[in-house]
């Protein structure tokens, strides 16, 4: 059993008037200790009850909450048909909105899930970013990466031949694909379930069924392997990681490197105020950071 650590956490940003009407749906860390939320008023019915629509003839009304320096800004997207999952910064003040799934209908109509909007609210471009998507994770250097689920490596919603099928794409800004795990087929990347990015490191990755964490850079992987244990988001600074469960378990970790292996140190508790542990609905990471939402309250952990 390894120790457990607690740790006294207070929110940077309380959203209760947001929410009275809006569900939460994605929230980011950006590049310069700013936050971003995106939010919608209605849900969107699923298809038969199974599937997530791509594009609605119903228009549903999102917001995006931006947080900087203490300031709140909030940005209304009234009339919006496509069905949002994520929201990451963009270029210079921008931010970019994708949708999960994307179809296929043929070679000349294959749907753009990936949308570019200014800070008015005004639509700049859009591109296609593949099916199955289970992260999106925008560099610094505006390198977007894309992780995906099984289906998005598999092929579903028309895909024969899936932009994900290897598990992890990388692009640039205007959603030209530059990079792929294609080529590289040391490991089978089924589920790619975490992303982030240290400058001058590379985007590091976390898949599930070998329980690896993979760094890409100038088209080479590294792969460390963690114990058999499995995580949705992480932070990390030079040979340390604190990884967040996920998926219905509310457990964090302490991880050290030694050699090829993350080895576990702690389990940590992260503790809200009140004296309950943080259990977030909603979590992201940006380098060293992890951000969370649990309840009205996001909340900020720093490496």
């Amino acid at each position: 059993m390894k120790s457990i650590l607690k740790i006294p956490m207070n929110p940077i940003a309380n959203l209760k008037e947001e929410l009275k009407k809006m569900t939460p749906l994605s929230i980011a860390l950006g590049h310069e200790n700013d936050v971003f939320v995106l939010l919608r008023e209605e849900q969107i019915p699923l298809i038969g009850g199974s599937f997530p629509a791509t594009v609605t003839e119903k228009s549903y009304k999102y917001q995006v909450i931006h947080l900087k320096d203490g300031r709140k800004k909030v940005l209304d997207l009234p009339e919006e048909t496509w069905n949002y999952h994520y929201i990451q910064p963009i270029d210079n003040g921008h931010i970019l909105l994708v949708g999960a799934r994307s179809y296929y209908h043929d070679a000349q109509n294959i749907e753009e899930n990936a949308r570019v909007y200014d800070e008015n609210g005004c639509f700049i471009r859009s591109f296609c970013l593949g099916d199955g998507i289970e992260h999106v994770y925008v560099t610094k250097n505006q390198e977007i990466w894309t992780g995906y689920f099984s289906e998005g490596v598999h092929g579903n919603y028309g895909w024969k031949e899936p932009i994900g099928s290897s598990g992890l794409v990388g692009w640039d800004a205007s959603g030209d694909k530059k990079d792929s795990l294609e080529e590289d087929t040391e490991y089978y990347i089924f589920e790619c379930l975490a992303l982030n990015d240290v400058a001058d490191e590379g985007i590091w990755f976390f898949f599930s069924l070998e329980s690896m964490i993979g760094v890409r850079k100038e088209g080479l992987t590294k792969y460390y392997s963690t114990e058999d244990m499995s995580f949705t988001a992480f932070a990390l600074k030079e040979e340390t990681i604190v990884a967040y469960q996920g998926r219905g378990e509310h457990a964090f970790f302490e991880l050290q490197r030694e050699g090829n292996e993350y080895k576990t140190v702690h389990k940590l508790q992260l503790m809200k105020p009140n004296g309950k542990p943080l259990e977030p609905q909603l979590v992201n990471n940006r380098e060293n950071k992890l951000l969370f939402l649990d309840g009205n309250e996001l909340y900020m952990y720093e490496l």
